[in-house]
């Protein structure tokens, strides 16, 4: 009777003051992430400008604006999960932090806006490991990656993803069109038809559409698909259902020309229908997914039953 009552005052006491801890170590971390927070907006105040201005400027890449409030609503939708986690800093995030900042360091001296960019979420991660450890990083892991999404490819990267895609849409575009019984001549990515010739421009090669598609379905992907594995099979099923759809957008701007002249097929058109073409991969990548749920929960229901299991 007599050792109860000291055993569950002692048992209160230390709850208190463990929760007294967790609430100090949070002021504390607000305080310092407040900091670190001034301090990175003056070290890159002047790549953000760039980056924003690129944003507004290059239309492959105008998704730009929304990757940073994704990755932020995120954060702020595993906020209560993540209170239930006490935070406790790790040395991992040491090298990591100074990787980005040797990054930064040789993206100003070399003029490399790439690294340079990059670099803002090297040392985010690695403020992220050094300050809350590696189990509050692992929940926060995926915002911060998907943050490499706002940075604009290098124009060696791009060139070499575009040039190809340019002739894979030109030779598309000739079968799609040999299909439907219209004479069509390639010479390279210029497309001949009976009265009209076809430029398959860098424009015209689909990469805007792929960046940006393939941004969405990573993002798509983790809210909706249980699995790693399912969500790497719905990421690369966005790539041929651009590459095709890009393909069908040539094919209509050829038949408009070809039929009711070039007139028709510029302007308004040229620009309208790059998103029709863009929704219409968008409903393929849906039909993907339905299929992949469809596949899980038959899966699922054979597993549940027995079928097909060891």
């Amino acid at each position: 009777m007599w050792t109860e009552g000291p055993t569950k005052f002692n048992a209160a006491a230390g709850e208190a003051e463990e929760l007294i801890g967790r609430e100090q170590s949070r002021r504390s971390g607000s305080v310092i992430t407040l900091l670190f927070v001034v301090i990175l907006t003056g070290l890159y105040w002047q790549t953000f400008q760039e980056l924003g201005l690129d944003w507004w400027a290059d239309p492959n890449y105008s998704h730009g604006f929304l990757v940073p409030l994704f990755s932020a609503f995120l954060i702020w939708h595993q906020r209560d999960m993540r209170k239930r986690l006490t935070p406790s800093g790790s040395w991992v995030g040491l090298p990591v932090l100074f990787g980005g900042i040797a990054m930064l360091v040789l993206g100003d001296l070399a003029a490399e806006e790439f690294l340079a960019r990059t670099s803002f979420i090297v040392l985010i991660a690695g403020l992220a490991l050094f300050h809350l450890g590696t189990k509050i990083f692992r929940r926060i892991a995926f915002p911060i990656a998907f943050l490499f999404f706002m940075v604009p490819l290098p124009a060696i990267v791009f060139n070499a993803v575009a040039l190809p895609l340019q002739e894979l849409a030109a030779h598309n575009a000739e079968w799609m069109l040999d299909l439907l019984g219209v004479p069509v001549l390639r010479d390279g990515n210029i497309i001949h038809l009976k009265d009209v010739s076809l430029g398959v421009t860098e424009a015209c090669s689909g990469i805007r559409s792929l960046i940006s598609l393939l941004a969405l379905s990573v993002a798509w992907a983790h809210l909706t698909l249980p699995r790693v594995g399912l969500m790497v099979v719905l990421v690369i099923a966005s790539v041929p259902v651009t590459i095709m759809a890009n393909a069908g957008r040539i094919v209509l701007t050829g038949l408009i020309s070809q039929y009711f002249g070039v007139a028709y097929a510029q302007g308004f058109f040229h620009s309208f229908s790059g998103w029709i073409i863009f929704l219409f991969a968008f409903v393929c990548l849906l039909g993907v997914h339905r299929f992949i749920q469809l596949f899980c929960s038959g899966y699922d229901r054979r597993a549940t039953w027995g079928i097909g299991t060891a």
